[in-house]
């Protein structure tokens, strides 16, 4: 998100970007998610998309004109016919301050790394290396801009490479696959910037102005339960999730919509908390009157109880022998029970002296509670409320 300089958080952007791998590539509800995510950022008026691995299958998919829209980019992905780029490299875009008649055209370059090397030439595209890309097209946009902006949907490691090796960007917006943000950093002539993925934390830069000369901050608004929603986008959000759930509902009974997990368990390593109680029933009993007992009904209350992104941090053994499957298969590894933190107790409860559980602490905790989707917390005020 760009926006000019308020004191207060400005109500509306300047224009807001998308770094890439917006769409769910995986899953057979990514459909109706990618349905309705292209709709929610079609209301939020974002101007320009960088298009990552994830999204191009995607968006052809959903019938998307992205050929022929001024707001998706890609320096590196190729046209296997051409091999020049499929969609246009690089967008400019200019904005105005208020109370400053100058205007400052921002340049954004799109640039992705890939997760996997499946071939694409059936479907008419290649990806090209995002470097060579980014030297062959910044010297161009660099003479038509005041700020150049990347778009970098790659691991750090190659957002630091990419900074290294050009000296034509001012500002990279990094982020890819789940990977965790860092500080802003500065390395050469660039401003590295890690962007959150899923929407937690809103990534904001800055423009500050004076006599003439412009600069930009780089902000990160975490998004806590105090930030009150768009009503508007609130509304938005009701009516998608109860299609969304709906769908992921069928999935789940198995009945023809996208294709149900069958399962066939011989050794079940996970036993429940019931059986736990047998010799831990202080232990059971703390845990019965935690949050962690009542887990999935967080999910229930969201209509995200069968959305197999979200359940596994609220339910005990996802997708493991024994685990968790889904509410109709195996309701009775839903909440966050014993095993959830100390591991299997299949062994455990059979041989009590000889096999111990694992143990467990802080590390263990932030796996679930991380930055993103538990911004408040804090490690040993949470363990008061669990302790045993």
């Amino acid at each position: 998100m760009i926006s000019e300089n308020h004191q207060k958080f400005p109500q509306k952007p300047l224009l807001q970007v998308e770094v890439g791998n917006y769409m769910q590539a995986t899953g057979p509800d990514r459909t109706v998610k990618n349905k309705w995510l292209w709709q929610g950022m079609n209301q939020l008026g974002i101007q320009v998309i960088n298009v990552a691995e994830d999204d191009i299958g995607e968006l052809i998919s959903q019938g998307i004109n992205y050929k022929n829209s001024d707001r998706f980019i890609s320096a590196n992905l190729l046209s296997k016919e051409t091999g020049m780029p499929l969609l246009k490299p690089y967008a400019i875009k200019s904005i105005s301050l208020p109370g400053n008649p100058k205007k400052f055209r921002l340049g954004f370059i799109g640039l992705s790394s890939r997760n996997s090397y499946i071939p694409t030439d059936e479907a008419g595209y290649i990806w090209g290396d995002p470097l060579a890309s980014a030297k062959k097209w910044l010297p161009e946009l660099r003479q038509q801009c005041d700020f150049v902006i990347a778009l970098a949907c790659m691991p750090a490691k190659d957002a630091v490479q990419l900074a290294v090796d050009t000296n034509n960007i001012d500002i990279i917006l990094t982020g890819f696959k789940h990977q965790g943000s860092g500080l802003p950093a500065t390395i050469k002539k660039s401003s590295m910037i890690y962007v959150e993925d899923e929407g937690r934390i809103l990534g904001e830069l800055r423009f500050i102005v004076g006599k003439g000369e412009g600069d930009v901050k780089p902000l990160n608004h975490i998004l806590t339960r105090n930030v009150p929603d768009d009503p508007e986008l609130a509304a938005f959000i009701a009516r998608a999730r109860v299609e969304i759930s709906a769908v992921q509902n069928e999935i789940a009974k198995g009945n023809g919509i996208g294709s149900a997990r069958a399962e066939t368990v011989r050794v079940a390593n996970y036993i429940g908390s019931q059986n736990c109680a047998e010799c831990h029933q202080a232990e059971f009993d703390a845990w019965a009157k935690s949050k962690h007992a009542h887990a999935i009904d967080i999910l229930k209350k969201e209509k995200k109880e069968f959305d197999t992104v979200c359940v596994v941090c609220h339910v005990t053994g996802s997708g493991q022998a024994g685990g968790f499957a889904d509410l109709y298969k195996t309701p009775q590894m839903a909440n966050v029970q014993c095993e959830a933190c100390h591991g299997p107790g299949r062994q455990h409860s059979l041989k009590p002296l000889a096999v111990r559980t694992s143990k467990t602490g802080p590390q263990h905790c932030v796996g679930c509670h991380t930055k993103g989707n538990s911004p408040e917390f804090d490690f040993a005020s949470y363990w008061e409320k669990i302790k045993h």
